[in-house]
């Protein structure tokens, strides 16, 4: 579970229905409006619809899950399995890998180190490494672009709900008091939909989806190079120098003295 993801959201909303709570002394079905929801949350839904394929579209339900669960891989522990396997395969051969693959949970680190293991080119080892890490890119992103999609679309369907409830606030003048109120409350309802949707929800969670990917590619590389420095059969001390690049100075440095 993702800590940050949960407490940030139910705080921001928390905020919000708190100010909603004081403000009409406990009456929150004053800014309920069941056409305000249909038009602006379900409206986004559909318009992002329109700008994707349904197979696309459809991984919201998965992309979703991603923001909350994540099960997160440290790099540093990554660097030390990687550099532990270097020593491995320099003392006893690449073969020596194969009684230790078990202990690889992430496919394509055990993919890549199958394929070297099988005696595979290096370069052909890298190459579809690339090709797996450009394909894994282009899916992120497809996940991260349904969230930015909605986030754009529901300020827009809150406009038009506004303008709606304009619309029939304007044409009761002069007449029912109630229906003039019932607009006004239409339209401030659609605006309030439209931003709270898209600013506490859609671009929060495009953004998070985008740092979680960011994660997964550097993590990814990280594997190729260390996949590539024992298919060339560096030494650990060398691999471990060089994979320590990826991490900020005092978390090298506390790598860099683990024995």
């Amino acid at each position: 579970m993702d800590i940050a993801t949960l407490v940030g959201l139910i705080f921001s909303l928390g905020i919000v229905i708190g100010a909603m709570y004081h403000q009409k002394h406990g009456d929150l079905m004053a800014f309920y409006s069941t056409e305000g929801v249909l038009l602006v949350i379900v409206g986004a839904m559909f318009a992002t619809m329109i700008s994707m394929p349904m197979r696309n579209f459809m991984c919201i339900f998965g992309v979703t899950m991603k923001v909350f669960l994540i099960k997160e891989v440290r790099m540093g522990d990554a660097i030390l399995k990687l550099v532990e396997f270097a020593g491995v395969a320099r003392k006893d051969g690449l073969l020596a890998l194969e009684g230790r693959m078990a202990e690889i949970s992430d496919p394509f680190l055990a993919k890549g180190l199958r394929m070297v293991i099988d005696g595979q080119d290096h370069h052909d080892v890298e190459a579809t490494l690339r090709m797996e890490l450009f394909a894994m890119s282009e899916r992120h992103g497809i996940g991260k672009k349904i969230y930015a999609l909605m986030g754009n679309y529901a300020p827009a369907y809150g406009l038009t709900a506004t303008i709606i409830g304009q619309v029939v606030m304007f044409s009761s003048m002069g007449g029912d008091i109630a229906a003039i109120g019932a607009g006004l409350s239409g339209a401030l309802l659609g605006t309030l939909y439209g931003s709270l949707f898209a600013n506490v929800v859609c671009l929060p969670f495009a953004d998070k989806l985008g740092i979680r990917a960011n994660q997964e590619m550097q993590l990814k590389e990280l594997y190729v190079q260390g996949i590539m420095g024992i298919a060339a059969g560096d030494s650990p001390t060398a691999l471990k120098q060089r994979l320590l690049s990826f991490l900020d100075g005092r978390t090298a440095t506390k790598i860099e003295e683990t024995k």
